[in-house]
C-alpha cells in the first residue's frame, strides 16, 4: 500500500437487519463466519454506564463488497461526504477481511476498535522499511535511505533503543514548560487577526502554533522557518497514497532530503561548538556515550519530529474546530465551561483524527479469530473506522465533548504510540481554547472548505471563518 500504505450481504447469508449484531472475516471471496458481538469488556463498560451498543444499518446506497467499500474510502471523489458511514458499512460486512485489491497490498483491513488495539500490541505485528519501499520511486534514492532510518519504519529493539534516547524531551515534564510560550503565541496570533474579521484557519493561525512549537523544542531558529517549509512539502507530497511518483517528483523528494539534511547537519555541528537547551543539543550530547548513535541518525530523527510536530498538529487544531463549529450546542457548552477543555480535547481527537490509518508487517505466521495472518502479509489498521466503532464508543457520529472513557486511536497504541501525543495535547488545549474564548462569533461557509485528497493525512487545506 503506499501511504506510509469478500462476498456480498447476501452470500454471507445476513440480513440488513442482522448485520449491525453478527458479521464475518473473510479471506480473499471466501467468507468465514464469526460472532462480533459486543465484547464482554465493552458490555460491562456500556452496561455500568446505562447505555447500550447504537446499531449502525447498512446503508442501501453504498457498496456491500467489502472490496467495492475500500475502493471507495480510498476514492478521494467517492468517499467525500460519505467516510464514516463506509467505515461502518465495511464493518457491518466485513470487520476483519483480507483485500484483494493489489495496489493496496492485499492488506487485511481492521474496522473495529477492540481489533484495532490487539493489532497495535502485537509483538509479531512490526514496522519496518518496507512502509517506506510502497511509497515507489527509486529503493536506493537519498530520500528512502534517509526514511528508513526514521524510528517510525524501525522494529525493536533499534526503534526501542532511539526512542529511549529522544523520549525525555517528549515528556509530561518538559512539555508543560513550553504551556506559557504556547500560550503567548496563541494570543498574538489571534491580536494580529482580531480586527480584520476573518481569517484562513489553517494557514493563518492552526499552522502557524505547532511550527513555532515544533522549532523551539528541537532548536530551529524560527527565521529559518520560511527555508524549512519547501522541503517539508516536498517530504509531504510523498506519503500521499493517491500520489504517483514521477521522475519530477523524485527529484522533488530527493531536494527536500539534501535540504534538510545539510540544514540539520549545519545545526548538530553548531550545537557540538556551543550547546543550547533544545533537543539538538540534547542529542548530541546523548551521542557522546552511544557509539551506535550517528549523524544521521539524528537528523533522519529530526525530520520525522519537524514533520510530526506541525503538520499533523496542524490538522488537529484545525479540525478539531471545524468540528465544533458544525455543533454549536457542544461549541456553546465548551465557551461556558472551559474546564471541560481536556476531556473535549480527546472527544475532538476521536471524532476525526488527520492520521486515518497505519500499516504493520506480520514479522511471523499469527493466529488471530481462527484465521492465519501469514509472515508478510499487512494489516491495515483504519484508526478513523476504530474511533467510530459503536462496540466502543456509544452513539460513535455524536459529537460529545463530556464523553467518558474516551480510548481513541488517533495517537496509536502500543510501541509506536505517538512521542509527541503531550505536546499536541498542549497546542489543542491551548488553541481551542483561546479560539472558543475570544472569537465568540466565528462562523465556517462549509462550502469553502478544502480537503487534502490524502485518506492517511486527512488534513484540511483551508478553513476560511468570519467573525
Amino acid at each position: 500500500m503506499k501511504a506510509s500504505a469478500t462476498a456480498h450481504l447476501q452470500d454471507m447469508g445476513a440480513s440488513p437487519g442482522e448485520a449491525g449484531s453478527t458479521g464475518r472475516i473473510s479471506r480473499g471471496r471466501e467468507p468465514i463466519g464469526f460472532d462480533i458481538r459486543e465484547p464482554a469488556a465493552y458490555a460491562d463498560r456500556n452496561a455500568a454506564a446505562g447505555t447500550r451498543m447504537t446499531a449502525i444499518p447498512i446503508y442501501d446506497d453504498l457498496p456491500v463488497e467489502p472490496d467495492a467499500i475500500l475502493e471507495q474510502i480510498f476514492d478521494a471523489a467517492g468517499r467525500e461526504g460519505n467516510l464514516v458511514r463506509l467505515y461502518h458499512q465495511l464493518r457491518n460486512v466485513a470487520p476483519i477481511h483480507q483485500s484483494q485489491i493489489e495496489r493496496l497490498g492485499r492488506p487485511w483491513v481492521l474496522t473495529r476498535h477492540s481489533d484495532a488495539a490487539w493489532a497495535a500490541r502485537e509483538k509479531g505485528l512490526i514496522k519496518d522499511g518496507r512502509l517506506v519501499d510502497q511509497l515507489g520511486g527509486d529503493p536506493n534514492s537519498p530520500f528512502v535511505t534517509v526514511m528508513k532510518r526514521m524510528m517510525n519504519f524501525i522494529p525493536a529493539p533499534r526503534h526501542t533503543r532511539l526512542r529511549h534516547l529522544i523520549n525525555p524531551g517528549f515528556t509530561q515534564r518538559t512539555v508543560e514548560r513550553l504551556r506559557p510560550g504556547v500560550r503567548t503565541h496563541i494570543q498574538e496570533l489571534i491580536d494580529t487577526r482580531l480586527a480584520d474579521g476573518q481569517m484562513d484557519l489553517v494557514r493563518d493561525f492552526a499552522y502557524q502554533v505547532p511550527l513555532a512549537m515544533i522549532c523551539e523544542l528541537i532548536g530551529v531558529p524560527f527565521e529559518d522557518t520560511h527555508r524549512i517549509e519547501v522541503w517539508s512539502r516536498g517530504v509531504l507530497e510523498s506519503v500521499d497514497e493517491v500520489a504517483i511518483v514521477t521522475p519530477e517528483m523524485e527529484e522533488r523528494r530527493n531536494d527536500a532530503i539534501f535540504g534538510f539534511s545539510g540544514y540539520f547537519q549545519s545545526l548538530i555541528d553548531a550545537r557540538r561548538a556551543d550547546p543550547k537547551e533544545d533537543l539538538i543539543s540534547r542529542l548530541v550530547e546523548v551521542q557522546r556515550g552511544a557509539s551506535d548513535l550517528t549523524d544521521e541518525d539524528i537528523i533522519a530523527t529530526l525530520i520525522l519530529l519537524f514533520q510530526a510536530g506541525h503538520d499533523t498538529t496542524t490538522s488537529l487544531i484545525a479540525k478539531g474546530m471545524l468540528a465544533l463549529l458544525q455543533h454549536p450546542t457542544e461549541l456553546a457548552k465548551l465557551r461556558a465551561r472551559p474546564d471541560l477543555l481536556k476531556n473535549a480535547t480527546e472527544e475532538l481527537l476521536r471524532f476525526d483524527t488527520p492520521v486515518q490509518l497505519s500499516i504493520n508487517h506480520a514479522d511471523e505466521d499469527i493466529a488471530y479469530h481462527d484465521q492465519t495472518i501469514q509472515e508478510g502479509e499487512a494489516v491495515l489498521i483504519l484508526r478513523g473506522a476504530a474511533n467510530r466503532d459503536p462496540e466502543r464508543f456509544p452513539d460513535p457520529d455524536r459529537l460529545d465533548i463530556e464523553r467518558e472513557d474516551i480510548e481513541h486511536h488517533s495517537f496509536g497504541l502500543g510501541a509506536h504510540f505517538c512521542l509527541g501525543a503531550s505536546l499536541a495535547r498542549l497546542e489543542i488545549q491551548e488553541a481551542i481554547g483561546a479560539l472558543t474564548q475570544r472569537i465568540p462569533g466565528m462562523q465556517v461557509d462549509l462550502e469553502k472548505v478544502e480537503y487534502r485528497p490524502s485518506l492517511h493525512l486527512q488534513g484540511l487545506d483551508a478553513l476560511p471563518v468570519t467573525w
